[in-house]
């Protein structure tokens, strides 16, 4: 496994930024024209869940990915769960802990402007405030159209 994992998610950060993952440490760092613009120290568990919603993006992350990633259980063994959840009315309760990780995780990314948004008995992913002003403001445009 490499130590430093690196993402230039382009919709994600601006030009030119790099956002580096020290897997040993726990360092999640943004790299901006050279300079560290932002930095935030992640539990193992939280830097576990974060490098999960980094390798799904732009798509979105599965249940079953941030069960695995939270648990270190199998991905298949994890699928199960969730399915047993949704299947029986209970995926809050099999979804509570990764739920409770990840309030602490959004506090972690705020400051690096990556929010994390939840998609109804499907997964997570993650979206800046600018995609976010953009399509809010899109929709107030259609509203006024109206």
């Amino acid at each position: 496994m490499d130590r430093f994992k690196v993402y230039t998610h382009e919709k994600l950060f601006s030009e030119g930024a790099i956002l580096i993952l020290d897997m040993e440490l726990g360092i999640l760092t943004l790299l901006t024209d050279t300079t560290v613009t932002e930095q935030q120290i992640l539990t193992p568990s939280e830097m576990y869940i974060v490098e999960a919603l980094l390798d799904s993006y732009p798509d979105y992350c599965p249940h079953e990915v941030m069960l695995s990633a939270m648990t270190g259980k199998s991905l298949e063994k994890c699928r199960e769960r969730v399915l047993w959840g949704l299947n029986n009315g209970a995926i809050d309760l099999v979804m509570h802990p990764v739920r409770n990780l990840l309030a602490r995780c959004r506090m972690k990314l705020n400051p690096f402007d990556i929010h994390v948004k939840s998609m109804l008995n499907t997964g997570y992913i993650i979206v800046s405030s600018k995609r976010l002003l953009s399509s809010t403001a899109t929709r107030g445009e259609r509203r006024e159209r109206e």
